[in-house]
């Protein structure tokens, strides 16, 4: 197992976000992220700081995550794995939370969006985020496009 494998293996289990929301945190194209993940390529040395510090991964796990070592799975008790996942989940949303307080102050916009996903039942809230991502996706796409289309004409 390699360092994009052990990654996978503690976004998924750890902090239970998806290879979006993740790639999202590191800013980064979301499948480049994935490669990353499936270790089809290889990690930016000065990208594993970022890694760390984003999903706040305890020092020794880091560690044996970077030198391919199992992970140092003492014997808890269920309870005490428990709370110790919901302990490091709580800690990566309160990061979370925190790197985005900035732009929430800064915008209106972003509080009435905020404001209007959370008054719609579960359903209605899937159907709205997925019709955002998806409209972001390609909007996202006709500006790596028409970046691709300006440096054409430029030279």
């Amino acid at each position: 197992m390699n360092f994009g494998e052990h990654l996978r293996e503690y976004r998924e289990e750890e902090l239970n976000i998806t290879q979006g929301e993740a790639a999202y945190r590191l800013k980064l194209v979301p499948n480049t992220y994935s490669n990353y993940e499936r270790c089809q390529r290889p990690i930016p040395i000065d990208l594993l700081p970022k890694i760390k510090e984003t999903f706040n991964i305890p020092d020794e796990q880091f560690l044996d995550m970077l030198l391919d070592r199992p992970r140092n799975k003492k014997k808890l008790s269920v309870e005490a794995l428990t709370m110790q996942t919901k302990d490091l989940r709580e800690r990566y949303i309160i990061s979370f939370g925190e790197s985005y307080f900035e732009l929430l102050q800064e915008s209106p916009e972003l509080r009435q969006l905020l404001g209007f996903i959370k008054a719609q039942d579960a359903k209605k809230r899937r159907l709205f985020l997925n019709a955002i991502k998806s409209i972001l996706l390609v909007y996202d796409d006709a500006l790596s496009k028409g970046g691709s289309e300006l440096n054409k004409e430029e030279n």
